[in-house]
């Protein structure tokens, strides 16, 4: 095993701290369900910058907690390729259209059928959660002490070469109703950035919650109207203002031209703000809290959101009460080896990992768990209450998460892409991250990205693709000198070079050689591999 310290990205104070956990035998697939068949490299997280995890994940690699792991694609059952959305150009399905308005519709009346609606992506029939990746081997010992960070400082000095490659944030919460003509007086460094549009950027007028609709109309409010029959009254008086101008003007208003409004495609951001009626049936808030290190409003939200957590694993994966008790609810969504960063420039949050709250009526029904990176929004999990499922909540949460990927983007261009994780092409029911369109698949060879259309060819005839069609492609950032790789030994820096030097003995060239081609160039010559 052997660990890694990183200096992150210029600007980020941070560092990273890995052990790299060599194992070669299989696992239990979580989604063929096959006992040996699953085989991944892994390295244990103790701290890590946002700079390196952004490197890591365009190489492949994933974190389940503080466990980060990279598939063997050409030896594992289920090739996981990672998968990313370009969120200034998506395009929204008819499937997706209807979940948004499905929505809306139960935020309006309270009315909804417990039914499934076509498109929605919950796995929910699978047994056992195979995003929850638990590693063989625990940490050797803990290295994410503070002595760490405070002699990192010293430690630069003793480098051959000091050269290398690349606030804590309360956030207000946003009152939400999806009514686009609700006055903001909150700024927006200071207002919650889960909103999908600027025209929700800060606090709406609070609503009492209401209490879920019983059977039987409310006689406090109007009967309910047809769609039609509100859109015909709607032109009949667009009509009638028209004839009144002409007649003002002098004209006959049979002879007035009836000016046709542009047929403007609705995009995301207008399905979400969507005005509600004047008292809706069921108020929505949407708060993005910082969990590590935990905010005030997160910790006074763990029980509920553990609860959530519980029920959702229960009952969507049949897992038992051992594997969803707080202890796992924490290792596997809330402890995190992310290194907060809130740099001048960056989200108005800052980097690191996030808990992205949906309440309904004052009460959590949902949690996607986020980790803000300087490229993009990366979605490590997302879990709701099993009573709200004819909601389609997974749907809608990544599109909320796209939204909010819109949002950070008009604050930092380069952060533009929304990760959703890994695409499993073999397995039927984890497909559905395909559907958000223009998606990229990340060939496991070259390191570039693939658009989904042209490797879809490629999946239906083998599990397993190379996905870039062009020969000549090579992975340019897989040629490593390990005798550049940095080293951490006894508390001091230095190259492998060195370090190999003075471990005349040492039997670990293959092993560091390994290391470096899965991480790559970039990560490897910032890297510094702890040796005890």
């Amino acid at each position: 095993w052997s660990c890694v310290v990183n200096m992150a990205e210029e600007g980020d104070p941070s560092f990273t701290v890995v052990e790299y956990m060599r194992d070669h035998s299989g696992y239990k697939c979580g989604y063929c369900k096959s006992d040996n068949t699953n085989f991944s490299h892994g390295m244990w997280a103790h701290r890590m910058a946002v700079g390196d995890y952004q490197d890591l994940i365009d190489r492949g690699w994933r974190r389940s907690g503080k466990y980060c792991y990279k598939p063997t694609m050409d030896r594992t059952c289920c090739p996981m390729y990672t998968i990313k959305c370009d969120t200034l150009e998506f395009k929204l399905s008819k499937s997706q259209k209807k979940i948004l308005k499905r929505i809306h519709r139960y935020l309006s009346h309270g009315a909804a059928k417990e039914e499934k609606v076509f498109g929605n992506d919950s796995s929910e029939s699978m047994q056992g959660n195979p995003e929850y990746v638990i590693p063989k081997f625990e940490a050797s010992q803990e290295l994410s002490s503070v002595s760490l960070c405070t002699n990192v400082v010293n430690m630069r000095k003793n480098l051959e070469s000091s050269a290398t490659e690349e606030k804590e944030s309360s956030l207000n919460s946003n009152k939400e109703y999806l009514t686009p003509g609700t006055e903001k007086d909150t700024n927006l460094c200071k207002a919650s950035v889960e909103s999908a549009s600027q025209d929700f950027i800060g606090e709406s007028p609070i609503l009492k919650p209401k209490k879920l609709a019983t059977t039987g109309p409310d006689p406090s409010r109007p009967p309910c109207r047809k769609a039609k029959d509100i859109r015909r009254e709607r032109k009949e008086a667009k009509l009638a203002k028209l004839a009144q101008e002409a007649l003002t003007r002098g004209e006959s208003p049979m002879e007035t031209k009836q000016c046709k409004m542009p047929n403007t495609q609705k995009v995301l951001e207008d399905f979400i703000s969507e005005p509600l009626p004047e008292n809706p049936a069921h108020t929505l808030e949407l708060k993005l809290v910082r969990v590590s290190p935990p905010e005030a409003a997160f910790r006074n939200t763990f029980n509920a959101s553990h609860a959530v957590f519980r029920n959702y694993q229960l009952q969507i994966h049949q897992d038992s009460e051992d594997e969803c008790d707080k202890k796992s609810f924490q290792g596997f969504l809330v402890d995190g080896p992310l290194s907060p960063w809130q740099p001048h420039i960056g989200p108005p949050q800052g980097y690191g990992a996030f808990h992205h709250q949906y309440w309904l009526d004052g009460r959590l029904i949902a949690v996607g768990v986020l980790d803000i990176l300087p490229h993009c929004l990366s979605s490590v999990y997302f879990y709701y209450d099993p009573e709200f499922s004819f909601l389609s909540l997974g749907t809608y949460a990544s599109l909320r998460e796209i939204a909010l990927t819109r949002e950070l983007q008009r604050r930092v261009p380069s952060l533009k892409w929304y990760y959703m994780g890994f695409y499993i092409h073999s397995c039927p029911k984890m497909r559905y991250k395909g559907r958000y369109n223009p998606s990229f698949l990340l060939c496991p060879e070259t390191y570039s990205w693939i658009p989904i259309e042209n490797a879809l060819p490629q999946l239906d005839a083998a599990k397993y693709s190379r996905l870039n069609e062009d020969a000549a492609a090579v992975d340019e950032n897989g040629q490593v000198d390990i005798s550049k790789i940095r080293v951490l030994y006894r508390q001091d820096l230095m190259r492998y070079g060195r370090y190999h030097a003075l471990n005349p003995g040492a039997d670990d060239e293959e092993e560091v050689r390994e290391y470096a081609t899965l991480v790559g160039a970039k990560c490897a010559y910032s890297l510094f591999l702890y040796r005890s």
